[in-house]
């Protein structure tokens, strides 16, 4: 249904959600989601704080090369092969339990990092909430597009990995704070607080419902509708919105069984769904391939190749980098249909282009010269780079559009290949950035300049603008042109709620001929 439409149709809500019971639980039970990512982005700005915290470079004796690469690397490497079984939990058993069981691994994970005696023990921390993170990944994301009101979704969906920002600035904040704490608490302090992210997951799901995707798809119709009532209607059972769901999810359900049993070769049937995989692996790979790791997980060697060196100084930066990427990872995040996801893609691709080709430049002034004035002038348009350009679409659109794009059956798979891809990516480029780094310095910006301009074009030609859609219809949106293929993924979703409504009053029969080309 085109907007107009959808907001035309009745529905038992309150034009504001806070002023509404049923969406105030529902925007709760989305947060509770959104928290599943606030390790990771905690975990980054750790990171970079602890290798500014004196205590922590004396105990673990300044780790740096190839030892800081694999600390760096060691949360991503596991997630590789968990993130597969974190698809079979939410898959078989429901989107709830695979983001019970990574909080608690990451819980367990943050533990040990905090109590760690060596650096083996700190590493082994990492391997765990790596372990545990992916499992809430893909979790996570199915269930906050599946349960969040229709007229909610793009919001908190686009909102989801804005929370990584709200780890960042917690632990950078947490890391300053460690500097005046005397003796060894001064990095486990602020490390051992990262539990607080999936204690803050567990207590807010603990009492959230299961999709109601996932209840129908398990022939538990009647608590999909209870689901549906009382989170996006306050109960009412007739409400027409609710009723139209109900029919949409059905409906949708009802074409993917026609086809053979799920399975990851589903991504390899169909034109559309080759499509989709190839829009799902750019997408990881694009999340930490385009210069934004040298930043996020590398900021304080960075900030000292250009004459920064200062423990407060280069906590402050990271900081302050964490609160305005909170800021823009917000506001973006809840625009998300105003904006729309082309124009995001193509004024972050190219501004982060332009903003590291003047950091590059301002680097090689500093190395070769020594020029103090361009070392520092560099830091201005690091923060452009990154809170000015990647935040824009990097943060509010790889999840969410991964997510949305791909049908109920493949959504939980593409999620742990999204996953998975993202942290071999993820991994390689963290164990290999301080090397290069160290290496050939400001050079090694240039690897990332090719790579963001080789994803101007990818964007240009693969990701398709999804904005005001309905979940149902972005999943199709892949299956027609990418002109005029909006339109035809509406009109093919209405088909199949008419067809499925005609199937039921007995007025029709047969099967419903999917649009798609193989």
């Amino acid at each position: 249904m085109t907007k107009a439409h959808f907001l035309d149709i009745p529905n038992n809500t309150a034009a504001a959600w806070w002023k509404d019971p049923g969406l105030r639980k529902n925007v709760f039970h989305c947060l509770g989601c959104c928290f599943c990512v606030f390790y990771l982005g905690y975990d980054q700005s750790l990171l970079t704080g602890l290798q500014a915290v004196p205590q922590w470079n004396a105990f673990f004796g300044s780790p740096s090369g190839n030892k800081l690469g694999l600390i760096a690397a060691s949360i991503f490497l596991p997630s590789i092969v968990t993130a597969f079984i974190g698809d079979y939990i939410a898959y078989r058993h429901g989107r709830r339990w695979a983001i019970w069981i990574g909080s608690i691994l990451i819980f367990i994970g943050a533990l040990v990092n905090a109590l760690a005696t060596n650096l083996g023990m700190f590493i082994g921390g990492r391997v765990i909430l790596g372990s545990g993170g992916a499992l809430t990944k893909v979790g996570a994301p199915s269930l906050l597009q599946e349960i969040a009101h229709p007229r909610l979704r793009p919001s908190m969906a686009g909102l989801y990995y804005g929370f990584y920002y709200t780890g960042s600035l917690t632990s950078a904040c947490l890391c300053i704070a460690g500097l005046y704490i005397p003796g060894n608490w001064g990095w486990r302090f602020p490390a051992i607080v990262q539990i607080l992210g999936p204690s803050i997951v567990l207590a807010i799901t603990v009492t959230a419902p299961e999709s109601p995707r996932f209840l129908i798809k398990m022939g538990k119709n009647e608590q999909a509708m209870r689901v549906l009532t009382k989170y996006h209607a306050n109960g009412a059972t007739n409400d027409p919105l609710v009723q139209w769901e109900y029919e949409e999810i059905v409906a949708a359900l009802h074409e993917e069984e026609l086809r053979p049993k799920s399975s990851y070769m589903d991504f390899f049937r169909t034109r559309g769904n080759r499509l989709r995989l190839a829009a799902v692996i750019s997408l990881s790979f694009g999340t930490n391939w385009v210069g934004n790791g040298l930043v996020s997980y590398y900021l304080s060697p960075v900030l000292k190749s250009v004459g920064v060196t200062q423990p407060v100084q280069i906590t402050g930066i990271n900081a302050g980098l964490a609160f305005w990427n909170l800021c823009v990872a917000v506001i973006t995040g809840l625009n998300i249909d105003r904006f729309g996801r082309r124009p995001l893609a193509f004024t972050s691709i190219g501004g982060m282009f332009c903003s590291y080709a003047i950091v590059m430049a301002l680097s090689a002034a500093f190395a070769q010269h020594h020029n103090q004035s361009a070392g520092l002038a560099a830091i201005p348009f690091l923060f452009l780079f990154y809170v000015g350009f990647y935040t824009l679409f990097w943060t509010p659109v790889p999840y969410p559009y991964s997510a949305e794009i791909l049908p109920y059956s493949l959504r939980s798979k593409g999620l742990a290949i999204f996953t998975s891809v993202q942290n071999i990516a993820n991994a390689f480029n963290q164990f290999v950035n301080p090397i290069a780094l160290k290496a050939i310095a400001w050079r090694y910006y240039a690897v990332y300049l090719a790579v963001l301009a080789v994803y101007f074009v990818i964007a240009f030609v693969l990701y398709r603008e999804s904005k005001n859609l309905t979940l149902e219809e972005i999943s199709v949106l892949y299956d027609y042109p990418l002109r005029g293929g909006r339109e035809q993924a509406r009109q093919a979703l209405q088909r199949q709620v008419a067809h499925e409504a005609s199937d039921k009053h007995g007025d029709a029969k047969g099967d419903f001929e999917h649009a798609e080309r193989v």
